[in-house]
């Protein structure tokens, strides 16, 4: 079994870190590009997909400074409004934690909106309450921004600074400040490495995750693409979460998995799922198998939760630790140097060079002999 290849290694390899923080420019695309400079009065993209002899890139920097200067507060509390739904995923829940700690400590005056994730008219009715209220920043958490992209664009236009923060890579709307998570392709590419060489690259794999989601897809697909390179990595099976779906998507994760190894036994050595919580019910479905099995299940996002599964030393052995509360740090650094300081994108100690950009964190692999202790 491919299992001699695991134990022939007398090592554990250390954790390969992320390339170093960078910012790439994001821009809007398709209709919302085209409502844009219907807005903005600028011209439409010829049929070349130019726009009146410019480059996308310059049409983008011409846009973002259509909007009217974010506000600058330098004689009351800053009030930040923060729009979020789901708490359920530990992630979410860090921060939340992070901003609340944030926010007092800056001496700012938080005002926070939840809305129903099931429910897309919820989040408008938030935005909108934030823009009523004339908050000066507003701060968006872990959801699909489309639905809202008019409402950004109103505030942007009110000088709210409209910024996100959540660990989903996204393309953004216009009238977005910035963006902060980790690059989540480079992720999975890393780890697909790590795995790769654990098991000398000749390895039975099978995968969970969710394609309705972008991000779960971006942490999925690079390794299958890495994989398919090297003959001795096999794929026997791919299996599709549903996050609106009858069942939740861990116990959606449990039935996969159970059915994984009724069907391929110890033949399967790597389980990859696209988030930890759908690694800890697979762990569960494992530790039930008949016989028992050697399957290896990662998943990323790390926190106390995790880790506190991972030391019960199961199958779940590995995990992508994201940093949450940094993603957030960053973000408010980012409204701070906005919006208290008065800087501007490029200026010297601005954390972005262009509106629109993305700040990336670096995450890191966690294996079960290397899980961080409680607290």
């Amino acid at each position: 079994m491919k299992k001699r290849h695991l134990r022939a290694l007398s090592f554990i390899m250390s954790a390969i870190l992320l390339v170093g923080c960078t910012t790439t420019p994001t821009v809007g695309t398709g209709t919302q590009e085209a409502a844009q400079a219907s807005e903005t009065g600028m011209p439409e993209a010829a049929e070349d997909g130019s726009a009146g002899g410019e480059t996308k890139e310059t049409e983008a920097a011409a846009s973002q400074q259509e909007f009217p200067p974010l506000k600058v507060v330098k004689d009351r509390p800053l009030k930040v409004g923060y729009l979020y739904s789901n708490l359920e995923a530990e992630s979410c829940t860090r921060s939340y934690n992070q901003i609340r700690i944030e926010a007092p400590h800056r001496g700012w005056e938080l005002t926070e909106v939840y809305f129903n994730a099931q429910k897309p008219e919820e989040a408008r009715t938030g935005m909108q309450t934030l823009i009523t209220q004339d908050v000066d920043a507003v701060v968006i958490y872990n959801m699909e921004i489309v639905g809202i992209a008019d409402l950004i664009l109103q505030a942007r236009q009110n000088g709210i600074g409209g910024v996100q923060i959540f660990s989903w890579n996204n393309q953004l709307v216009p009238g977005v400040v910035a963006n902060s998570c980790q690059p989540n392709g480079v992720a999975a590419a890393e780890f697909a490495y790590y795995m790769g060489e654990k098991y000398l690259w000749n390895a039975n794999y099978a995968i969970i995750t969710a394609p309705s989601l972008q991000v779960h897809v971006e942490r999925t697909d690079p390794i299958k693409a890495i994989y398919d390179q090297y003959p001795g990595m096999k794929l026997l099976g791919e299996e599709s979460l549903n996050p609106s779906g009858s069942e939740s998507m861990g116990q959606q994760s449990y039935n996969f998995t159970k059915r994984f190894i009724e069907k391929y036994g110890n033949e399967l050595d790597i389980l990859v799922t696209s988030y930890d919580g759908a690694a800890v019910t697979a762990d569960e479905a494992a530790a039930q198998a008949i016989g028992g099995t050697d399957v290896a299940i990662i998943g990323v996002d790390g926190g106390s939760e995790t880790w506190s599964h991972m030391r019960k030393g199961g199958n779940f052995k590995y995990s992508y630790a994201q940093p949450t509360e940094l993603y957030c740090h960053k973000i408010c650094n980012l409204v701070e140097e906005l919006q208290v300081q008065g800087l501007k994108p490029g200026d010297e100690g601005c954390s972005i060079t262009a509106f629109g950009e993305t700040i990336y964190s670096n995450g890191k692999i966690i294996d079960q002999d290397h899980v961080p202790a409680p607290n």
